[in-house]
């Protein structure tokens, strides 16, 4: 399965918005991969869109743009422990200074997950599990 990937970390730092958080920040970068993927899949080839979504609405805006480009959208929910969260985000990342506060600024606003969705655990030295999860479920996906 070839996927093209936009993640909002990378989206962010393209469009200078790196430490950027605000509300308006936040939204001007889901519009901005909203529009990506709305393009990608006019053009029929499939997308993978990497982002937090702890609003609905984002979620909704490309839900609805799957839909209307015929395509079924697929939701997987990655989480971690909140300690292994916060080792993680103690960590200095290539594509993202998001550190354990602003997870927790993100964690107290995020709106549950409407409709079928796969939830996975992220665990130290369990990619290829996670990776396998969501394939099967991706698969079965398709097949309903």
């Amino acid at each position: 399965m070839q996927l093209i990937y936009y993640g909002t970390d990378q989206l962010r730092m393209e469009m200078g918005l790196r430490g950027n958080y605000s509300d308006n920040d936040r939204q001007r970068v889901y519009a901005a991969i909203a529009r990506k993927a709305k393009e990608a899949l006019q053009q029929q080839k499939s997308v993978l869109v990497d982002a937090t979504f702890q609003k609905v609405e984002n979620r909704r805006v490309l839900q609805d743009i799957a839909k209307k480009a015929g395509h079924k959208p697929i939701c997987i929910q990655i989480w971690a422990a909140e300690s292994l969260t916060k080792k993680r985000l103690s960590e200095t990342r290539e594509d993202s200074e998001a550190d354990f506060s602003v997870y927790q600024m993100l964690k107290t606003s995020f709106d549950p997950i409407e409709g079928d969705y796969l939830s996975i655990q992220s665990r130290d030295g369990n990619i290829e599990d996670m990776i396998q999860q969501a394939m099967d479920y991706i698969s079965r996906c398709h097949e309903s």
